[in-house]
C-alpha cells in the first residue's frame, strides 16, 4: 500500500470514529482488523486528527444553527400574539430565558479573546 493509500484510508477511518462510529464499526466500515484500528488509537497524532474532523463537524453544525436562529426567533415571537394566555407566557418565558443565555455566551466570548489579546501582548507576541 502507498503512502497516499495509507494517509487515504487513515482519514477514512478518522472520520468514521470522529462521526461516532465505535472501533468495531470503523474496522467493519473500512475491512480492517480491529486491531489496526486499535493500533492508531495509540497514535497522538491519529487522535488529533480525530479531534480535529469533530471540531470542523461540530463548527460546521452549529453554523447551520446559526443561520435558522432568526427563524427559530421569529417562531416564538409569533406566539407572543397566540389566543393561548399559556402559550403567550411560554413564549415570553423562552425569549427572556435564551436571550439572556445567549447574551452571557457573547459577552464571555468576548472577554476571553480580550483576556487572550491581553496575554499574548504581555508576552511579547501579536494577537
Amino acid at each position: 500500500m502507498s503512502d497516499h493509500d495509507s494517509q487515504e484510508k487513515d482519514l477514512l477511518l478518522a472520520t468514521a470514529i470522529a462521526s461516532g462510529a465505535t472501533i468495531s464499526m470503523a474496522a467493519s466500515q473500512l475491512d480492517i482488523s480491529r486491531f489496526t484500528v486499535q493500533k492508531r488509537m495509540a497514535d497522538p497524532a491519529f487522535r488529533k486528527l480525530i479531534s480535529d474532523l469533530r471540531g470542523e463537524m461540530v463548527a460546521n453544525a452549529l453554523g447551520r444553527m446559526s443561520e435558522n436562529l432568526t427563524r427559530a426567533a421569529d417562531a416564538v415571537t409569533t406566539l407572543l400574539d397566540a389566543p393561548e394566555p399559556h402559550i403567550r407566557l411560554r413564549a415570553a418565558r423562552l425569549l427572556f430565558i435564551q436571550t439572556a443565555k445567549l447574551r452571557d455566551s457573547v459577552d464571555f466570548d468576548n472577554r476571553l479573546l480580550d483576556l487572550e489579546a491581553t496575554v499574548v501582548k504581555r508576552l511579547g507576541g501579536t494577537p
